[in-house]
Protein backbone atom coordinates (compact mmCIF):
# COMPACT_ATOMS: atom_id res chain seq x y z
CA UNK A 1 0.00 0.00 0.00
CA UNK A 2 1.33 3.65 -0.57
CA UNK A 3 -0.22 6.61 1.11
CA UNK A 4 0.47 10.04 -0.78
CA UNK A 5 -1.32 13.53 0.23
CA UNK A 6 -1.58 16.04 -2.08
CA UNK A 7 -3.38 19.02 -3.38
CA UNK A 8 -3.78 20.42 -6.28
CA UNK A 9 -2.78 24.53 -8.08
CA UNK A 10 -4.40 26.40 -10.63
CA UNK A 11 -0.72 25.81 -12.42
CA UNK A 12 -1.37 21.86 -12.32
CA UNK A 13 -4.93 22.27 -13.33
CA UNK A 14 -4.27 24.36 -16.32
CA UNK A 15 -1.44 21.35 -17.43
CA UNK A 16 -3.98 18.83 -16.72
CA UNK A 17 -6.41 20.78 -19.51
CA UNK A 18 -4.00 21.12 -21.59
CA UNK A 19 -2.79 17.57 -21.59
CA UNK A 20 -6.45 16.48 -22.10
CA UNK A 21 -7.10 18.54 -24.66
CA UNK A 22 -4.49 16.95 -26.67
CA UNK A 23 -2.13 18.28 -29.80
CA UNK A 24 -2.67 19.66 -32.30
CA UNK A 25 -4.67 16.75 -34.35
CA UNK A 26 -7.10 16.30 -30.87
CA UNK A 27 -7.91 19.97 -30.90
CA UNK A 28 -8.46 20.20 -34.68
CA UNK A 29 -10.78 17.06 -34.22
CA UNK A 30 -12.11 18.68 -31.48
CA UNK A 31 -14.05 21.83 -33.21
CA UNK A 32 -15.94 19.24 -35.97
CA UNK A 33 -16.88 16.96 -33.23
CA UNK A 34 -18.27 19.83 -31.00
CA UNK A 35 -19.77 22.16 -33.88
CA UNK A 36 -21.77 18.35 -34.30
CA UNK A 37 -22.97 17.87 -30.95
CA UNK A 38 -24.13 21.31 -30.28
CA UNK A 39 -25.64 21.45 -34.05
CA UNK A 40 -27.47 18.18 -33.18
CA UNK A 41 -28.81 19.87 -29.35
CA UNK A 42 -29.86 23.29 -31.56
CA UNK A 43 -32.01 21.34 -34.27
CA UNK A 44 -33.08 19.28 -31.14
CA UNK A 45 -34.50 22.22 -29.46
CA UNK A 46 -35.73 23.88 -32.08
CA UNK A 47 -38.26 21.20 -32.76
CA UNK A 48 -39.37 20.86 -29.11
CA UNK A 49 -40.30 24.54 -29.01
CA UNK A 50 -41.51 24.91 -32.56
CA UNK A 51 -42.56 21.59 -34.29
CA UNK A 52 -43.70 19.12 -31.78
CA UNK A 53 -47.22 19.96 -31.07
CA UNK A 54 -47.42 21.29 -27.12
CA UNK A 55 -50.53 18.38 -26.05
CA UNK A 56 -47.15 16.97 -24.27
CA UNK A 57 -45.68 19.80 -23.16
CA UNK A 58 -43.48 17.26 -20.67
CA UNK A 59 -42.36 15.42 -23.60
CA UNK A 60 -41.39 18.88 -25.17
CA UNK A 61 -39.83 20.23 -22.01
CA UNK A 62 -37.56 16.89 -21.60
CA UNK A 63 -36.95 17.12 -25.06
CA UNK A 64 -35.53 20.70 -24.60
CA UNK A 65 -33.54 20.43 -22.18
CA UNK A 66 -31.76 17.38 -23.58
CA UNK A 67 -31.43 19.71 -26.51
CA UNK A 68 -29.84 22.16 -24.31
CA UNK A 69 -27.59 20.19 -23.04
CA UNK A 70 -26.44 19.09 -25.95
CA UNK A 71 -25.75 22.31 -27.00
CA UNK A 72 -23.76 22.67 -23.78
CA UNK A 73 -21.43 19.61 -24.53
CA UNK A 74 -20.46 21.01 -28.15
CA UNK A 75 -19.69 24.83 -26.94
CA UNK A 76 -16.98 23.49 -24.33
CA UNK A 77 -19.16 23.45 -21.29
CA UNK A 78 -19.08 26.72 -20.53
CA UNK A 79 -19.19 27.41 -16.74
CA UNK A 80 -18.68 24.38 -15.90
CA UNK A 81 -15.23 25.49 -14.11
CA UNK A 82 -17.42 28.51 -12.20
CA UNK A 83 -20.15 25.42 -10.91
CA UNK A 84 -16.74 23.28 -9.60
CA UNK A 85 -15.87 26.29 -7.54
CA UNK A 86 -18.76 27.00 -6.23
CA UNK A 87 -19.91 22.92 -5.29
CA UNK A 88 -16.40 21.82 -4.34
CA UNK A 89 -12.82 22.82 -3.33
CA UNK A 90 -10.67 21.70 -6.45
CA UNK A 91 -8.02 23.09 -4.37
CA UNK A 92 -8.41 20.76 -1.10
CA UNK A 93 -5.83 18.49 0.16
CA UNK A 94 -6.18 14.94 -0.71
CA UNK A 95 -4.98 11.91 0.48
CA UNK A 96 -5.12 8.47 -1.99
CA UNK A 97 -4.15 5.15 -0.44
CA UNK A 98 -3.02 3.39 -3.95
CA UNK A 99 -3.28 -0.87 -3.43
CA UNK A 100 -3.20 -3.72 -5.38
CA UNK A 101 -6.64 -3.54 -7.49
CA UNK A 102 -7.69 -0.54 -5.42
CA UNK A 103 -8.10 3.09 -4.82
CA UNK A 104 -9.23 4.53 -1.29
CA UNK A 105 -9.39 8.73 -1.08
CA UNK A 106 -10.33 11.38 1.57
CA UNK A 107 -11.49 14.43 0.65
CA UNK A 108 -13.19 16.83 2.75
CA UNK A 109 -13.93 14.04 4.74
CA UNK A 110 -15.28 11.72 2.75
CA UNK A 111 -14.12 8.58 2.10
CA UNK A 112 -14.12 6.53 -1.53
CA UNK A 113 -13.08 3.12 -2.99
CA UNK A 114 -12.60 2.78 -6.62
CA UNK A 115 -11.74 -0.75 -8.01
CA UNK A 116 -8.39 -0.26 -10.70
CA UNK A 117 -6.63 -2.17 -12.74
CA UNK A 118 -2.80 -1.32 -12.06
CA UNK A 119 -1.83 -2.61 -15.53
CA UNK A 120 -4.36 -0.36 -17.32
CA UNK A 121 -5.29 2.69 -15.11
CA UNK A 122 -1.68 4.43 -14.91
CA UNK A 123 -0.01 6.68 -16.58
CA UNK A 124 3.09 9.09 -16.02
CA UNK A 125 4.19 12.36 -17.73
CA UNK A 126 6.56 14.69 -17.17
CA UNK A 127 4.58 16.61 -14.09
CA UNK A 128 1.97 13.70 -12.91
CA UNK A 129 1.12 10.09 -11.92
CA UNK A 130 -2.39 9.42 -13.63
CA UNK A 131 -4.47 6.51 -12.41
CA UNK A 132 -7.35 5.93 -13.72
CA UNK A 133 -10.37 3.82 -11.95
CA UNK A 134 -13.73 3.11 -13.52
CA UNK A 135 -15.51 5.87 -12.14
CA UNK A 136 -12.80 8.21 -11.23
CA UNK A 137 -9.05 10.09 -11.72
CA UNK A 138 -6.68 11.28 -10.07
CA UNK A 139 -3.63 13.25 -10.99
CA UNK A 140 -0.61 13.27 -8.28
CA UNK A 141 1.92 15.79 -9.01
CA UNK A 142 5.09 14.39 -8.89
CA UNK A 143 6.40 16.80 -6.40
CA UNK A 144 4.44 15.28 -3.93
CA UNK A 145 5.64 11.97 -3.75
CA UNK A 146 9.26 11.28 -2.16
CA UNK A 147 11.71 8.49 -4.08
CA UNK A 148 10.13 5.90 -1.53
CA UNK A 149 6.73 6.92 -2.10
CA UNK A 150 7.43 6.40 -5.97
CA UNK A 151 9.39 3.31 -5.98
CA UNK A 152 6.36 1.42 -4.33
CA UNK A 153 4.00 3.08 -6.29
CA UNK A 154 6.49 1.46 -9.69
CA UNK A 155 6.31 -1.67 -7.86
CA UNK A 156 2.68 -1.85 -6.83
CA UNK A 157 2.25 -1.42 -11.16
CA UNK A 158 4.63 -3.94 -12.43
CA UNK A 159 4.82 -6.17 -9.81
CA UNK A 160 6.44 -9.00 -11.93
CA UNK A 161 9.68 -6.72 -10.48
CA UNK A 162 8.61 -8.70 -6.65
CA UNK A 163 7.48 -11.59 -7.52
CA UNK A 164 10.38 -13.77 -6.97
CA UNK A 165 9.95 -13.06 -2.96
CA UNK A 166 5.93 -13.76 -3.55
CA UNK A 167 5.78 -17.18 -1.84
CA UNK A 168 8.26 -19.09 -0.39
CA UNK A 169 7.89 -19.60 3.27
CA UNK A 170 5.80 -16.62 4.14
CA UNK A 171 2.74 -18.00 3.02
CA UNK A 172 -0.51 -18.48 6.04
CA UNK A 173 -1.97 -21.61 5.84
CA UNK A 174 -5.20 -22.67 8.65
CA UNK A 175 -7.89 -25.22 8.26
CA UNK A 176 -10.98 -25.31 10.19
CA UNK A 177 -14.77 -25.70 10.60
CA UNK A 178 -17.22 -22.57 10.82
CA UNK A 179 -19.33 -22.25 13.89
CA UNK A 180 -23.06 -20.81 13.70
CA UNK A 181 -21.73 -17.98 16.52
CA UNK A 182 -18.79 -17.43 13.71
CA UNK A 183 -21.34 -16.77 11.65
CA UNK A 184 -23.61 -14.51 12.96
CA UNK A 185 -20.08 -12.70 13.87
CA UNK A 186 -19.19 -12.44 10.53
CA UNK A 187 -23.05 -10.90 9.83
CA UNK A 188 -23.25 -8.30 12.35
CA UNK A 189 -24.25 -5.21 10.29
CA UNK A 190 -22.50 -1.55 10.88
CA UNK A 191 -24.94 0.90 9.55
CA UNK A 192 -27.70 1.42 12.66
CA UNK A 193 -30.56 1.16 10.39
CA UNK A 194 -28.95 -2.72 9.64
CA UNK A 195 -28.51 -3.20 13.38
CA UNK A 196 -32.06 -1.86 13.92
CA UNK A 197 -33.07 -4.89 11.39
CA UNK A 198 -31.66 -7.84 13.36
CA UNK A 199 -33.50 -7.02 16.49
CA UNK A 200 -36.89 -8.32 17.39
CA UNK A 201 -38.89 -5.63 16.69
CA UNK A 202 -36.84 -4.70 13.08
CA UNK A 203 -37.57 -8.21 11.97
CA UNK A 204 -41.26 -8.10 12.54
CA UNK A 205 -41.44 -4.53 11.02
CA UNK A 206 -39.59 -6.44 8.17
CA UNK A 207 -41.66 -9.34 7.83
CA UNK A 208 -45.00 -7.47 8.02
CA UNK A 209 -43.76 -5.28 5.16
CA UNK A 210 -42.81 -7.75 3.23
CA UNK A 211 -45.91 -9.88 3.66
CA UNK A 212 -47.93 -7.06 3.28
CA UNK A 213 -46.38 -6.22 -0.32
CA UNK A 214 -46.86 -9.77 -1.61
CA UNK A 215 -50.58 -9.69 -0.61
CA UNK A 216 -51.35 -6.23 -2.16
CA UNK A 217 -49.06 -7.85 -5.50
CA UNK A 218 -51.53 -10.42 -5.47
CA UNK A 219 -54.43 -8.34 -5.56
CA UNK A 220 -53.02 -6.34 -7.81
CA UNK A 221 -53.28 -9.65 -10.31
CA UNK A 222 -56.23 -10.76 -9.50
CA UNK A 223 -57.70 -6.97 -9.77
CA UNK A 224 -57.85 -6.59 -13.04
CA UNK A 225 -59.58 -9.70 -14.20
CA UNK A 226 -62.83 -8.61 -12.59
CA UNK A 227 -62.32 -4.81 -13.50
CA UNK A 228 -63.18 -3.05 -16.95
CA UNK A 229 -60.81 -0.14 -16.21
CA UNK A 230 -57.35 0.33 -17.86
CA UNK A 231 -55.28 -2.09 -15.75
CA UNK A 232 -56.94 -5.20 -17.62
CA UNK A 233 -54.27 -5.08 -19.95
CA UNK A 234 -51.77 -7.14 -17.99
CA UNK A 235 -53.84 -9.87 -18.99
CA UNK A 236 -52.10 -9.50 -22.48
CA UNK A 237 -49.19 -9.40 -20.61
CA UNK A 238 -48.23 -13.14 -19.16
CA UNK A 239 -44.96 -12.18 -18.50
CA UNK A 240 -45.54 -9.18 -16.45
CA UNK A 241 -47.58 -11.04 -14.68
CA UNK A 242 -45.23 -14.40 -13.86
CA UNK A 243 -42.25 -12.00 -12.83
CA UNK A 244 -44.69 -9.98 -10.45
CA UNK A 245 -46.32 -13.31 -9.17
CA UNK A 246 -42.61 -14.98 -8.82
CA UNK A 247 -41.98 -11.29 -7.09
CA UNK A 248 -44.93 -11.79 -4.35
CA UNK A 249 -43.58 -15.85 -3.94
CA UNK A 250 -39.98 -14.27 -3.09
CA UNK A 251 -41.37 -12.06 -0.96
CA UNK A 252 -43.77 -14.64 1.23
CA UNK A 253 -40.53 -16.40 1.76
CA UNK A 254 -39.04 -13.60 3.38
CA UNK A 255 -41.58 -13.00 5.41
CA UNK A 256 -41.45 -16.37 6.58
CA UNK A 257 -37.98 -15.70 7.83
CA UNK A 258 -36.10 -17.36 4.67
CA UNK A 259 -36.35 -20.81 5.96
CA UNK A 260 -33.54 -23.62 5.07
CA UNK A 261 -31.48 -20.38 4.48
CA UNK A 262 -28.63 -21.48 6.81
CA UNK A 263 -28.38 -24.51 5.62
CA UNK A 264 -26.30 -23.08 2.31
CA UNK A 265 -23.43 -22.37 4.73
CA UNK A 266 -22.48 -26.07 4.95
CA UNK A 267 -21.42 -25.52 8.53
CA UNK A 268 -20.03 -29.42 8.09
CA UNK A 269 -17.59 -28.86 5.56
CA UNK A 270 -13.94 -28.25 6.29
CA UNK A 271 -12.44 -25.19 5.36
CA UNK A 272 -9.20 -24.59 4.24
CA UNK A 273 -6.86 -21.26 3.53
CA UNK A 274 -3.78 -20.26 1.50
CA UNK A 275 -2.58 -16.60 1.72
CA UNK A 276 0.29 -15.79 -0.11
CA UNK A 277 1.51 -12.45 -1.74
CA UNK A 278 0.12 -13.67 -5.36
CA UNK A 279 -3.21 -14.84 -4.43
CA UNK A 280 -5.82 -16.56 -1.78
CA UNK A 281 -6.54 -20.71 -2.39
CA UNK A 282 -9.20 -21.53 -0.53
CA UNK A 283 -10.92 -24.92 -0.44
CA UNK A 284 -14.21 -26.03 1.29
CA UNK A 285 -14.63 -29.64 1.28
CA UNK A 286 -13.76 -31.37 -2.17
CA UNK A 287 -13.52 -27.99 -4.27
CA UNK A 288 -10.74 -25.73 -4.11
CA UNK A 289 -10.49 -22.31 -5.85
CA UNK A 290 -7.64 -19.76 -6.17
CA UNK A 291 -8.40 -15.73 -5.87
CA UNK A 292 -5.94 -12.94 -7.04
CA UNK A 293 -5.85 -10.08 -4.33
CA UNK A 294 -8.19 -7.56 -6.88
CA UNK A 295 -10.72 -9.48 -6.18
CA UNK A 296 -11.16 -8.67 -3.05
CA UNK A 297 -12.48 -4.98 -2.41
CA UNK A 298 -11.84 -4.58 1.77
CA UNK A 299 -11.12 -6.61 5.31
CA UNK A 300 -13.04 -6.02 8.52
CA UNK A 301 -11.19 -7.55 11.69
CA UNK A 302 -13.69 -8.21 14.21
CA UNK A 303 -12.91 -9.81 17.75
CA UNK A 304 -12.52 -13.49 16.85
CA UNK A 305 -12.26 -13.17 13.02
CA UNK A 306 -11.05 -11.68 9.82
CA UNK A 307 -13.48 -11.06 7.12
CA UNK A 308 -12.10 -10.30 3.37
CA UNK A 309 -14.94 -9.05 1.71
CA UNK A 310 -15.28 -9.13 -2.35
CA UNK A 311 -16.89 -6.93 -4.82
CA UNK A 312 -20.33 -8.29 -3.76
CA UNK A 313 -20.82 -6.72 -0.38
CA UNK A 314 -23.10 -9.50 0.70
CA UNK A 315 -20.21 -11.91 -0.26
CA UNK A 316 -16.97 -12.42 2.71
CA UNK A 317 -14.94 -14.93 3.42
CA UNK A 318 -14.59 -15.87 7.23
CA UNK A 319 -10.88 -16.33 8.78
CA UNK A 320 -11.55 -17.34 12.44
CA UNK A 321 -8.51 -15.87 14.43
CA UNK A 322 -8.17 -19.11 16.45
CA UNK A 323 -6.85 -21.52 13.53
CA UNK A 324 -3.97 -19.35 12.99
CA UNK A 325 -0.73 -20.58 14.26
CA UNK A 326 0.82 -18.86 16.56
CA UNK A 327 2.63 -15.24 15.21
CA UNK A 328 0.32 -15.77 12.00
CA UNK A 329 -2.27 -13.50 13.28
CA UNK A 330 0.41 -10.41 13.08
CA UNK A 331 1.22 -12.26 9.81
CA UNK A 332 -2.05 -11.91 8.43
CA UNK A 333 -3.01 -8.39 9.50
CA UNK A 334 0.29 -6.93 8.08
CA UNK A 335 -0.38 -8.65 4.66
CA UNK A 336 -3.99 -7.90 4.62
CA UNK A 337 -3.10 -4.16 5.60
CA UNK A 338 -0.47 -4.26 2.69
CA UNK A 339 -3.10 -5.69 -0.01
CA UNK A 340 -6.35 -4.02 0.56
CA UNK A 341 -7.93 -1.20 3.32
CA UNK A 342 -9.44 -2.10 6.19
CA UNK A 343 -13.02 -1.25 6.48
Amino acid sequence: MVTIRYNLTPEDYAAIEADRRGGLVGRILRIPAGALIGGMGLILTWQAIFFFPWSHSARNLALAGMGLVFLWIGLGLPGSKWLSLKFSDPYAVCEVQVFEGKLVSFVGGKTQQFRWFPWRGFKENDKFFLLRAFDANFAIPKRAVTPAQEKELRELVRPESVLPKADGGDAIECSFYLTQDEMNEASTPQGWFQRWLRTRYGRLCARAICGSGALWILWFLWFPLHSAKPWAEFRNEPGVAAGLLAYALFMFFVAAGCPGLKSLNRLDLQRRIRLSNLAVEMARGTKTSIYPWKRFFSYHETQNLFLLRTQITVRFWTIPKRALRSGDEEKLRALLDRKMPAQ
